[in-house]
C-alpha cells in the first residue's frame, strides 16, 4: 500500500490488490468450504434452492478461516484505509454455485449496518478475497467508482417486502437496494467496472459503495470471501441486536499502531 492507492481508495471507494494470497492459500480456503455442506440447517448457513448462498461467521467452526480474518497482509490494509484500530464486524462466504448462483441487486452494504446495528459512521472497509478466477459469466463483484461519495442512497421501493424478515438481508431480495435512477445516474458518469479478477485477489470496498453481481449461469464456481472491519470507536448501539453471526458482538481489537508497516 503506498499513498496514491489510499488515495484511489478515496476517491474511487475500492482497491485491488493481485496475488495477495497465494493458489495453496487459495485451495486451503476452498478445501474448508466442504465442512459445511453437511450444517444447512444451522442458522448462520443460508440456502436457496438448497444450495448454499452464504456462510456467515464462518470462524465459529473452522480454524483455518479463524485464522484467515487477523491475517496481517489484510489487516496493515484495512487499517491504513480507516485509520483506526479495527476489530471484526462481520465475515461471511458468499458462494455462487454453477448454473445456479444467484445475483445480488445493486446495493450499499452500509444502510444495513446503520439502520439495523446502530452503526453510526462508515468507519468501516471490506475485504473480498476471490477464491475462483472470476470472469464476466460467473457473476463477478460491479461496482461504480466514486458512488461512494453519495452518502447511504435513496432505496429503491420494493412494495410489500418484510423489512424485519432477517432473510431480506441475507438473501437474493434485498430489501435496501439503491433506487434505479440514482444507480443510472452514477454509472452514466462513472461508468460500471466489471471485477474479473485471479484467485487471491483481493478487493477493498468502502460500505457505501454501489455494487451487485449477476448470477452464475456458467458451470463454474465462483466463491468469494467477504471480511469486514470497523473501527473500535464505531460500535454498533442499536438495542435491537442482530445475531452474532451477523454482527459480532467480539470487540476484541485486531490492529496495533504498531503493525502498520
Amino acid at each position: 500500500m503506498d499513498k496514491s492507492q489510499i488515495e484511489s481508495y478515496k476517491e474511487n471507494g475500492y482497491i485491488i490488490l493481485e496475488k495477495m494470497f497465494t493458489p495453496e492459500e487459495v485451495n486451503k480456503y476452498k478445501n474448508e468450504i466442504s465442512y459445511f455442506e453437511d450444517k444447512k440447517k444451522l442458522p448462520n448457513v443460508i440456502c436457496e434452492d438448497n444450495k448454499i448462498r452464504s456462510i456467515f461467521a464462518p470462524h465459529m467452526d473452522s480454524q483455518v478461516y479463524a485464522d484467515l480474518y487477523k491475517d496481517s497482509r489484510l489487516l496493515n490494509v484495512a487499517q491504513k484505509l480507516v485509520k483506526e484500530n479495527l476489530y471484526l464486524y462481520q465475515y461471511k462466504l458468499n458462494l455462487k454455485e454453477p448454473f445456479l448462483g444467484k445475483w445480488w441487486e445493486w446495493h450499499q452494504d452500509y444502510p444495513y449496518w446503520h439502520f439495523d446495528d446502530g452503526v453510526a459512521s462508515p468507519d468501516m472497509t471490506s475485504a473480498m478475497i476471490y477464491l475462483d478466477d472470476a470472469k464476466s459469466f460467473q457473476g463477478p463483484l460491479m461496482v461504480i467508482p466514486g458512488s461512494h461519495k453519495e452518502g447511504i442512497a435513496k432505496f429503491k421501493e420494493k412494495g410489500t417486502l418484510d423489512k424485519n424478515d432477517i432473510l431480506n438481508s441475507l438473501s437474493s431480495n434485498l430489501k435496501f437496494t439503491v433506487d434505479d435512477s440514482i444507480v443510472k445516474a452514477y454509472a452514466d458518469q462513472n461508468g460500471i467496472e466489471v471485477l474479473e479478477l485471479k484467485a487471491g485477489s483481493v478487493v477493498f470496498f468502502h460500505p457505501n459503495l454501489f455494487h451487485a453481481s449477476t448470477g452464475n449461469l456458467s458451470p463454474y464456481e465462483r466463491d468469494t470471501v467477504i471480511i469486514t472491519y470497523n473501527s473500535i470507536n464505531n460500535l454498533p448501539f442499536s438495542e435491537n441486536k442482530r445475531p452474532d453471526y451477523i454482527c459480532s458482538t467480539d470487540t476484541t481489537v485486531l490492529t496495533e499502531n504498531e503493525l502498520i508497516v
